[in-house]
């Protein structure tokens, strides 16, 4: 039913709201039976049909263009009131009163302070031509209908403005919700397929000559595919459930089978890590994944190539470093780069900094530094 009544609402016939439309025709009935039947005798019908079928009519155009209302109120009204009686019956009070109230409610303060002077100044001399006395009550009436539009449209401004700000908040929050997967499948996928990927070529060469050496790198392959399912379908649980992920995320304890994962895929590592017990679970995520994502590049870019891993921690922070051995034909490959998006928001949500780059003596190095003391209010941001 309310959806109805909003649709009625927002239809429009040539150009006028169906609702004024509408408003306008059952005044006109009320004005042409109040002439009709003389109730009350303000005079000649001849001319206050017209004035009673205008006054009625200007309803119709209270909102799409309240100074055309107006107008044809204060033309009409000043009219009968020279000629005869001027408008004093009730429902001539009640158009006045809405097309005040719609002046103020429809147009901006300086346009709606104008017209509703013109509309009252009419009001004054309709008053004066028939040598009343209401001058303070006829001020007070529409003056107080003027500020309740006024009130009105504020009102309605604000509600605008806070339904704005909630779209505005729900889609800021939807796009870091997808930043937020984006990351977690590129480390889950990334890595796996690196070290699949390897190891699919190593299996390929030894099939032939050396049958028997494709049996390790198929292990590496079947393990790799089956931790990283169990990832994706943790992630999968948590995205169709609506809560946090349903399993404990990954942290530097896990560090060890991610180092032989990338030993075994041909990349010999140097790894020196100091006891990370009781860190910060969104650093110990976020360190993981800056490890895992640094080795994946090592895979996939410098296969083969020393590589070292520190992890130091100090009073206040967490020190993390990646370095390795280029190949002198090195290239980045189409798409290269995502990975190291990912580690700089998650270094920024912390609060930590980051650098990539190669060193002097030739090695690339990713050194991340994570303040220890990162919230838990950042979780969101860095997993």
């Amino acid at each position: 039913m309310f959806e109805r009544a909003k649709r009625l609402r927002r239809r429009r016939v040539a150009g006028l709201p169906v609702t004024d439309i509408l408003l306008a025709l059952a005044m006109g009935i009320v004005a042409i039976a109040s002439v009709l039947t003389g109730n009350p005798d303000e005079g000649p019908i001849a001319i206050t049909l017209p004035v009673a079928l205008v006054s009625a009519a200007a309803l119709a155009w209270r909102r799409r263009s309240p100074v055309v209302a107006v107008v044809a109120l204060a033309v009409s009204g000043t009219f009968q009131s020279v000629l005869a009686d001027g408008p004093g019956s009730l429902w001539s009070l009640v158009v006045y009163a809405i097309i005040m109230y719609s002046v103020a409610a429809h147009y901006r303060e300086g346009m709606a302070a104008i017209v509703g002077v013109v509309l009252l100044a009419a009001l004054l001399l309709q008053e004066r031509l028939e040598n009343g006395v209401d001058y303070l009550f006829v001020v007070l009436l529409f003056g107080g209908l003027w500020l309740l539009g006024r009130a009105s449209r504020l009102w309605r401004g604000r509600v605008s403005r806070a339904e704005q700000h909630q779209d505005d908040l729900a889609r800021i929050a939807v796009a870091e919700e997808r930043v937020r997967i984006a990351r977690e499948l590129h480390d889950i996928v990334a890595h796996s397929l690196s070290v699949i990927a390897v190891q699919a070529d190593a299996a390929d060469a030894a099939l032939g000559s050396q049958p028997e050496r494709a049996r390790e790198p198929v292990r590496v392959i079947k393990a790799s595919a089956r931790d990283s399912l169990g990832d994706i379908r943790r992630l999968l649980h948590a995205l169709r459930t609506d809560d946090e992920l349903a399993q404990p995320s990954p942290g530097l304890a896990a560090l060890d089978g991610l180092i032989d994962g990338a030993r075994s895929a041909g990349v010999p590592i140097d790894a020196e890590i100091d006891d990370c017990a009781g860190i910060n679970a969104v650093v110990d995520l976020a360190a993981y994944r800056i490890v895992q994502e640094s080795l994946t590049n090592v895979i996939t870019h410098a296969a083969g190539m020393t590589t070292t891993v520190r992890i130091v921690r100090t009073l206040a922070a967490l020190e993390i470093d990646v370095r390795n051995r280029r190949h002198r034909n090195e290239r980045s490959s189409p798409g290269a780069g995502l990975g190291l998006i990912g580690i700089r928001e998650r270094v920024t949500a912390l609060g930590g900094t980051l650098s990539t780059g190669v060193t002097d003596d030739g090695m690339y190095r990713v050194h991340a530094t994570l303040p220890l003391a990162a919230t838990t209010s950042v979780a969101a941001d860095s997993s």
